[in-house]
């Protein structure tokens, strides 16, 4: 394996915002079999962060990393079979009683469960996949919630993802 960063595209990204100002997606692999490609998308302070689609001859999958919901990753995933989202739920974490700048942190970093059925909705794809649910513990969110909460806005497949889980890509549809 040969490991090289990706340099950010000239889009106008900054490390003092914006992270992730629209864009195309942007070609990273290319092997004759399988194309990467990828777009900048916004994870609060952090910068360059990315998402990332799979193009193979049995289907593509998209993974968005974390990322508040945004059009480049929509851009990224339009008519992928498969779309790993990370999702959080805000409102457990208000009604934990977090204080207001740790949830404006983590706002502007993750997605909310209720914002990610509408994106995979307007991306057209036809399986969501839940992934780096926060938080993690069941006994706080079940996997019903996770799906329930996702489902809504979305006409696809909804998937709660959990350690060692795998889709078969092509029957993703």
């Amino acid at each position: 394996m040969r490991v090289h960063e990706i340099d950010a595209p000239e889009v106008g990204a900054d490390p003092h915002g914006p992270t992730a100002p629209d864009m195309e997606p942007f070609t990273v692999a290319d092997d004759g079999t399988v194309t990467v490609t990828a777009v900048l998308v916004p994870h609060g302070p952090v910068f360059p962060s990315y998402a990332y689609r799979f193009d193979t001859p049995y289907g593509s999958v998209v993974f968005s990393g974390d990322t508040s919901a945004s059009d480049n990753l929509v851009r990224l995933a339009r008519g992928a079979d498969i779309l790993v989202h990370e999702v959080i739920d805000l409102d457990f974490y208000a009604d934990s009683g977090l204080d207001d700048a740790l949830l404006d942190h983590l706002r502007v970093s993750h997605t909310d469960v209720t914002e990610v059925g509408p994106l995979a909705e307007r991306a057209g794809v036809g399986t969501l996949v839940l992934s780096h649910l926060v938080p993690a513990d069941p006994a706080k969110v079940g996997k019903g919630s996770w799906a329930r909460r996702a489902r809504s806005g979305f006409g696809g497949r909804v998937v709660v993802g959990e350690d060692l889980l795998s889709l078969p890509l092509r029957t993703a549809r």
